[in-house]
């Protein structure tokens, strides 16, 4: 069980996960489902969101760190927003000295994932206390479960809709460009979703 915020101690289990550590935190808690759904439309977006989400988790982790759970609200909302935010910002920067085309692309859901319950996972009430040193693998852990289900998916839509990887020709184009669209990323997502739960509900039986 994990621990609420007003208890005592330090637990190692985060709200994202069930009492058995099977849960998919996009199952749980929609997290990180609208920047996959919506901006993953192809292999280099996917790899680029994937990059930004890691600096943020790390980045918040971080701050939990030095917060270590001790400010209340409304304060607490500030000490983790205001360095996600302007570390959102500094990914966005950076990425348009990089690739322009893809900081375009993706720019307009940068607000979203520095405020994705993935990257903020720290700032939920019912969040339960880790230890500091717990902090970076945590955060680690829940920027990976986004990273398997990104990059798959933005490559998918990407083969496809125009038959290209990172911009190169792999084969004919498909021509199924309704994948670009979010609806279809939605669906990518519930059955890749769908096959994760059912693989690790096969290995718990």
């Amino acid at each position: 069980m994990s621990s609420k915020r007003n208890s005592s101690g330090w637990s190692r289990l985060t709200d994202y996960e069930s009492e058995s550590g099977e849960k998919h935190p996009m199952l749980l808690h929609a997290a990180g489902v609208a920047t996959i759904a919506a901006a993953c439309t192809n292999a280099g977006n996917a790899l680029a969101l994937t990059v930004i989400m890691l600096l943020l988790c790390v980045g918040m982790s971080v701050v939990y760190m030095y917060e270590r759970g001790e400010y209340r609200q409304p304060m607490r909302s500030v000490v983790y927003l205001v360095p996600s935010a302007l570390l959102a910002c500094g990914c966005g920067l950076l990425l348009n000295a990089v690739s322009p085309v893809c900081a375009d692309s993706i720019a307009m859901y940068l607000p979203v994932a520095a405020a994705d319950s993935l990257v903020l996972a720290r700032l939920q009430p019912d969040a339960p206390f880790v230890s500091p040193s717990r902090a970076l693998p945590e955060a680690l852990g829940l920027w990976w479960m986004y990273a398997v289900m990104a990059l798959p998916i933005g490559a998918l839509r990407e083969l496809l809709a125009i038959g290209t990887l990172f911009g190169l020709r792999v084969f004919f184009n498909v021509g199924a460009q309704g994948l670009t669209l979010p609806f279809a990323g939605f669906l990518l997502l519930g059955f890749g979703l769908a096959i994760w739960q059912s693989r690790k509900d096969s290995a718990v039986r």
